[in-house]
């Protein structure tokens, strides 16, 4: 998959994780996300028909035997892309954003990632993901 990445984010440590874990993330790469996910942690896909019963269970039914292991599920993307782009990265504290769209032929997802780390080391741990995926139509 062709991902266009920011080029700002090589100032700040943080900044650059997420975009790395977002971009693995876009191109069905879960291991990586996987590893940086806390023990405990949740990941929801937010206005899901479902989603305060994959809140209460820490992702969806597929995912127990990584739950049952402290993990949380990863959301998958909404399909495999053919190109993308992330278009913000921003972070404070213990709290990161990330935007951007995935596209396969006229087919577009616009995407947007609300991420809490355990704590501001660089070493953190991710706690919680919020994930908001919005279908549109190819400009």
């Amino acid at each position: 998959m062709a991902l266009i990445l920011p080029t700002d984010c090589g100032n700040s440590p943080r900044m650059a994780l997420v975009a790395e874990l977002m971009a693995a993330w876009a191109s069905g790469e879960h291991a990586p996300v996987q590893e940086w996910l806390a023990e405990g942690s949740r990941w929801t896909l937010v206005g899901t028909a479902d989603q305060d019963d994959r809140e209460a269970r820490g992702g969806d039914q597929s995912a127990a035997d990584e739950t049952s292991r402290g993990g949380s599920a990863v959301v998958p993307a909404p399909f495999e892309a053919e190109t993308g782009e992330i278009l913000t990265v921003l972070n404070h504290g213990r709290l990161a954003a990330c935007d951007g769209f995935l596209m396969r032929g006229e087919e577009r997802v616009d995407f947007c990632h609300v991420i809490r780390f355990a704590g501001t080391g660089k070493t953190s741990r991710i706690r919680e993901i919020r994930t908001y995926l919005q279908p549109s139509h190819a400009s």
